[in-house]
């Protein structure tokens, strides 16, 4: 077994558009690190990109929530 499974990577930044986009570049760099092989890519993944500023209200609402669920939330404080 090769030990590869499925990874689910999420990244929410604030940056200017030349910014993300070099963040996007590292980014399939490091999943296709030989960008000029032939045919298609032996590793599999995809990679998109949302601007927020762009959303409509519900759009940026599903996008909110989505990653709101995904967050890690603070310990609770010891009651007593």
């Amino acid at each position: 077994m090769s030990g590869r499974r499925v990874w689910a990577v999420r990244v929410l930044m604030e940056a200017t558009e030349a910014d993300a986009g070099l963040a996007m570049e590292a980014i399939e760099r490091a999943l296709c690190p030989d960008e000029n092989h032939p045919g298609e890519c032996p590793v599999p993944w995809f990679l998109s990109r949302c601007d927020f500023g762009k959303l409509d209200d519900d759009e940026r609402a599903w996008w909110e929530a989505d990653f709101a669920a995904d967050r890690p939330q603070p310990p609770e404080a010891p009651r007593g």
